[in-house]
């Protein structure tokens, strides 16, 4: 976890030793490029943590696969829907590169947070960002073309586009290969 007091850091101060006391709570897991950290199915009760490398987020309908996020470390995730609902799951997250990843209870660091008023503030910052980015997402998917979104990926994080398979990042844009094909080209 070599980028964890960095990304921990960028939302909120905590003190060497609670941040070791979070970082205690969280075990590694090897898993093999392209392989699914879970899959829709899946009853998830762990807070995961990648420290580097990207996934992708994805839900599959009638068939297809629709591309909801990449997820590039270091990077907290929570799938809170099956967390809070004790449901299974209904997305999946596969690696792209990632070869490790970190996992801890749910439940612990929950019981973790409400003994600690910097682990709150630390996570309630945390879910902020997350809630900013998916509703800039959403904005986008309004106001923005398919083109414009193109752009803002290629300067926003041109490091999908160098790792991420391009059927991934169409599914992501909300358009087919073909139609990220001609936009790559007029943008040449």
């Amino acid at each position: 976890m070599k980028h964890f007091q960095q990304f921990i850091e960028t939302f909120c101060r905590i003190s060497a030793q609670e941040r070791e006391d979070l970082e205690a709570l969280f075990e590694p897991v090897t898993i093999k490029k392209m392989d699914h950290v879970f899959t829709a199915g899946d009853s998830i009760r762990d807070l995961i943590y990648f420290d580097e490398g990207i996934c992708r987020v994805y839900l599959i309908k009638d068939g297809e696969e629709f591309t909801t996020k990449f997820l590039t470390g270091p990077c907290i995730y929570a799938e809170l829907f099956s967390i809070r609902n004790n449901t299974p799951t209904f997305i999946n997250i596969q690696s792209i590169n990632v070869t490790c990843y970190y996992r801890a209870s749910f439940a612990k660091v929950e019981k973790m947070m409400q003994d600690n008023a910097n682990l709150r503030k630390l996570f309630l910052k945390l879910y902020e960002h997350i809630y900013i980015l998916g509703t800039k997402r959403q904005i986008s998917f309004i106001k923005d073309s398919q083109t414009e979104r193109y752009f803002k990926l290629l300067t926003e994080q041109p490091e999908l586009l160098q790792t991420v398979p391009l059927q991934f990042i169409a599914s992501f844009l909300g358009m087919k290969p073909e139609t990220l094909s001609r936009i790559r080209k007029k943008m040449k």
